[in-house]
């Protein structure tokens, strides 16, 4: 089926409604779950409408950030202040001081809730461990190893809880993203990177794994390892290093040139590739994003090989530009499976 082929994937955050974000950290638990879950209804329709495949977990309304989500449902952690992230929002940075525990599961509500209302595929996001101990201070572990390898045990236990509330009203496949956005910062640690998100993953069947890694100055040393990841997909980012210009040469695709090497190193999993930029208002006309697909198209060969998605999540622009995106990544998509 056509619907199979370049299948259109939401990929992580996607802007908060005013009126949950201005009252997320201050409002009293039932005020603020309520107010969640209308966000995510919201936003499920924006997708909806929006014609994409998978719809994520709507956005992650039930997320402030994706550290401080998971650091803040864990007992061994204390948060000394806050840092502040790329886009200027503002999340608890944790230190590590006495063994790591999970308290609870930091995730159950929002997939039970999503469950409830999701039309469409649904594709789980959950930061991976090398991430939290990266972003981490250690007051407590031998070295940051132990410390990636600790939260490998502590997220293995929370997939294994969210794949046991899946399975008992779903036969499809869960799908799993583990959000990875340290994993190339520092080359000399990719042994650890894998060997944490095996870990994390490890004796878990019935799932489909990816990994999301954003903003990479040389994929080629994840791919390089990507044959040790017991993983079945790569969602990657390209669109920001593209142009803007139209064409399908590599001058004008240059940011998806080195597709053709990744592929040749590791195609033994899928590559979401990201087709419009999460950093700009620019919104991308659908025959740029065409020529994008088709570019990719040609260097990996295989369509089923190939999901589309923003280069990251689209928290940093407003709910309007996001759904533009990603109905503009939509159409594209529509266009190219009538040719094929």
């Amino acid at each position: 089926m056509k619907n199979d082929i370049l299948i259109t994937q939401e990929i992580g955050s996607f802007r908060k409604p005013q009126y949950l974000s201005s009252v997320f950290r201050k409002a009293p638990p039932m005020e603020l779950s309520r107010l969640k879950e209308r966000a995510a209804l919201e936003t499920l329709d924006l997708f909806n409408k929006a014609g994409l495949d998978n719809i994520g977990v709507a956005g992650e309304m039930y997320r402030w950030e994706m550290y401080e989500h998971v650091a803040a449902s864990l007992e061994g952690v204390k948060f000394y202040g806050p840092v502040r992230s790329f886009d200027n929002r503002y999340y608890r940075k944790g230190s590590v001081v006495s063994a790591i525990r999970r308290k609870e599961s930091f995730h159950d509500d929002e997939l039970i809730f999503i469950m409830n209302n999701a039309r469409k595929k649904i594709k789980f996001p959950i930061t991976g461990p090398y991430t939290m101990a990266d972003w981490s201070f250690n007051e407590h572990y031998r070295d940051k190893r132990e410390l990636a390898l600790a939260f490998a045990d502590i997220l293995r236990d929370e997939i294994r809880h969210l794949q046991g509330i899946w399975s008992r009203s779903r036969s499809e496949v869960f799908e799993i993203q583990i959000d990875e956005p340290a994993a190339t910062t520092h080359p000399a640690e990719m042994d650890m990177v894998v060997e944490s998100v095996n870990r994390a993953i490890e004796g878990i069947n019935g799932c489909e794994f990816s990994i999301h890694v954003c903003y990479s100055a040389d994929y080629s040393m994840l791919f390089e390892r990507g044959a040790d990841l017991k993983l079945h997909g790569y969602n990657l980012e390209f669109a920001n290093r593209d142009t803007n210009e139209l064409g399908l040469s590599g001058e004008h695709r240059k940011a998806f040139a080195e597709l053709k090497n990744l592929w040749d190193i590791d195609s033994t999993k899928f590559i979401g590739i990201g087709v419009t930029d999460v950093h700009v208002d620019y919104v991308e006309p659908v025959q740029l994003i065409e020529d994008r697909i088709k570019y990719a198209m040609g260097a990996i060969g295989d369509p089923r090989m190939i999901r589309i998605n923003p280069d990251c999540g689209l928290r940093t622009r407003s709910r309007e530009i996001g759904y533009a995106k990603l109905k503009n990544m939509v159409d594209a998509v529509n266009e190219i499976r009538k040719e094929l």
